[in-house]
């Protein structure tokens, strides 16, 4: 399909481009992030929203975007989301949300997708952010993606993923 092809060329020219040098931050002086993710079932949608809670209870505001592939639910219509259509035949995007995503100035950037698909990739490399932190990613091309990476005890539990990524962003900046 040309529009995946084009995409995932923009993914790799937007991957060279990225030569800044990535900034932590300590836990409780974070600002703005913002979460990324895709629709899955409604386990990995609660471990989300509790995720979120978590990191506004500690004063941080949030941005969050997810993608949601077609043959999957949307549950309570809580978070803006992005849909395969939202991407013309070149690639271009015609989401407002995806849009005014990429446009946000964020500290850090979690992905909580444990595969990550080209719509994330592309959200992970064109996002402002400081740092992109998610799932450990076995090869060095999807490893590449990220400066931080946790390997949760148990796979395929978001709800488990979110509450090492919050231990170790604590941890990493002295605030446990």
């Amino acid at each position: 399909m040309i529009k995946h092809k084009i995409l995932s060329y923009k993914v790799k020219r937007g991957q060279r481009k990225i030569d800044f040098l990535h900034q932590a931050y300590p836990y409780n002086k974070l600002k703005k992030v913002g979460v990324i993710f895709s629709f899955d079932d409604l386990k990995k949608h609660e471990a989300v929203k509790k995720f979120i809670k978590t990191l506004r209870a500690d004063g941080i505001e949030v941005t969050a975007l997810a993608y949601k592939p077609k043959a999957t639910q949307n549950f309570e219509f809580y978070f803006d989301f992005f849909e395969d259509k939202d991407f013309g035949f070149f690639g271009k995007i015609e989401n407002p949300y995806f849009l005014s995503f990429l446009n946000q100035k964020l500290e850090y950037l979690f992905c909580l997708d444990e595969t990550l698909n080209l719509y994330m990739q592309y959200l992970l490399v064109h996002s402002k952010t400081d740092a992109r932190i998610g799932a450990y990613q076995p090869t060095e091309a999807e490893a590449s993606f990220f400066e931080l990476m946790i390997k949760p005890r148990e796979s395929g539990d978001t709800n488990i993923l979110t509450e090492e990524i919050i231990h170790y962003v604590r941890k990493i900046s002295g605030n446990n």
